[in-house]
């Protein structure tokens, strides 16, 4: 494959610890690892210093860490960067700027940086990574100046979207609807971290959608502690990772441990479900409830390498995905393949169950059955999850989806016929 220039563009990339920011650390590593010259077009709120494996990277301005903007603590709490809880809802404003608030936060001032770097050194394809979907402007204004373009998409757009507050007036709408139809029939590939999103954007918009998921990091460094917040006289599940802010919420579970403590103590006394990531409003009191009899407990945000210890520790590992949003298939059930540990995953119509079923590498339970999941919580004692091997997970180490992504590539910067399509 020819040695390319390639720009990828994404708001959240490292340091970040979010999700969002791993799938950009892991392409643009084994991207580089396979000869490929990689500019980064990220944003100052993720931090400072360069993206490993990254040529050259560009933290534009971003309002986000302005003084102006009062929710910045908020952000900050997110990323596990304060003690602090959460706060899951979003910005009043968020029903005001379409497509979203990055479109006057941050496109400003990445969409001139984007053309500078175009400019000063050459691009032979520019990769733009949502959310947030405004991103996905800086890849139409470098197409239409003749630099191929591939969008990816970590969420969808107006198919199976976070909760936010719904556009008020019908221009807002409409605004939307065509920006997003833009990308779909402008961009000369798309790509989708699911199935369910690459499907919505071929059959509802005809795009050139293709599934390139997120991934593992083979080279990523394990601490070497993770047994040390697990107690040994119990069968242990975790969590790793945020709760509301990913549209999950733990009510269901915590009810199913309830039933368990009132009906089958003696499995209730042998499980601890462990929860580490930063909280929201409320979690921490519902995690720690006392009806729950040391169940249910709650970490705080870990560094990174305890994290990944932590998930090789466990005896299995959660996911917990809304059936009310299938496409969701979380970042971190691909660190927990990684992990080969078992994986228990509530809400059987999600995407993250279709790739545990397929992988064979645990357990799908009814996400808000409360009954359904003690039963599986009762599996998971016993021990009857089996875990994925690895023949299941390599087609999910960033160094085969960095392959991936770099033939898309090659194939928007060379297409078939010598043109791209429009």
């Amino acid at each position: 494959m020819i040695a390319r220039r390639l720009l990828l563009v994404a708001q959240i990339a490292p340091p970040s610890p979010l999700s969002g920011a791993r799938r950009i650390a892991g392409l643009t590593r084994h991207l580089a690892r396979l000869g490929h010259e990689v500019t980064v077009l990220t944003s100052v709120v993720c931090g400072s210093g360069p993206v490993p494996g990254a040529a050259r990277t560009v933290r534009a301005r971003d309002l986000m860490v302005s003084p102006l903007n009062w929710r910045r603590a908020n952000f900050q709490a997110l990323q596990g960067g304060s003690e602090a809880a959460y706060d899951a809802r979003p910005s009043v404003l968020a029903s005001i700027a379409v497509p979203d608030l990055e479109v006057v936060g941050w496109l400003p001032f990445a969409l001139p940086a984007a053309l500078r770097i175009v400019q000063e050194g050459g691009i032979d394809c520019v990769v733009t990574s949502s959310p947030p979907r405004s991103g996905h402007l800086v890849g139409l204004a470098l197409q239409a100046r003749g630099v191929p373009w591939v969008a990816d998409f970590r969420d969808g757009w107006g198919f199976d979207v976070p909760d936010r507050p719904p556009y008020p007036l019908r221009a807002q709408r409409a605004l939307d609807r065509a920006l997003e139809r833009a990308v779909a029939s402008r961009a000369d590939a798309l790509t989708a971290v699911t199935d369910p999103i690459a499907e919505d954007l071929r059959d509802r918009l005809g795009g050139r959608a293709t599934t390139i998921t997120n991934g593992f990091d083979p080279l990523e460094d394990v601490g070497d502690d993770g047994a040390s917040l697990l107690r040994p006289d119990r069968v242990s599940l975790v969590y790793t990772g945020s709760l509301a802010y990913g549209g999950s919420h733990p009510g269901a579970l915590l009810a199913a441990i309830r039933r368990l403590v009132e009906e089958q103590p003696e499995i209730a006394a042998s499980l601890e479900v462990v929860f580490a990531g930063a909280l929201g409003d409320g979690e921490r009191a519902a995690i720690e409830d006392p009806a729950l009899r040391g169940m249910a407990r709650a970490v705080g945000a870990l560094p990174r390498p305890q994290t990944l210890a932590l998930q090789r520790a466990a005896d299995a590992l959660l996911v917990i995905a809304p059936d009310r949003r299938p496409s969701v298939a979380t970042g971190k059930l691909y660190e927990y393949l990684a992990a080969r540990r078992p994986i228990l995953v509530l809400g059987e119509h999600s995407a993250a169950a279709r790739i545990v079923r397929g992988a064979g590498a645990g357990l799908v339970a009814p996400g808000e059955a409360p009954h359904a999941i003690a039963r599986a919580l009762g599996d998971v004692v016993a021990g009857r999850l089996p875990a994925p091997d690895s023949t299941a997970t390599a087609g999910f180490s960033y160094a085969t989806l960095a392959s991936e992504l770099a033939a898309l590539a090659e194939s928007a910067v060379q297409p078939t016929g010598g043109s791209r399509a429009r």
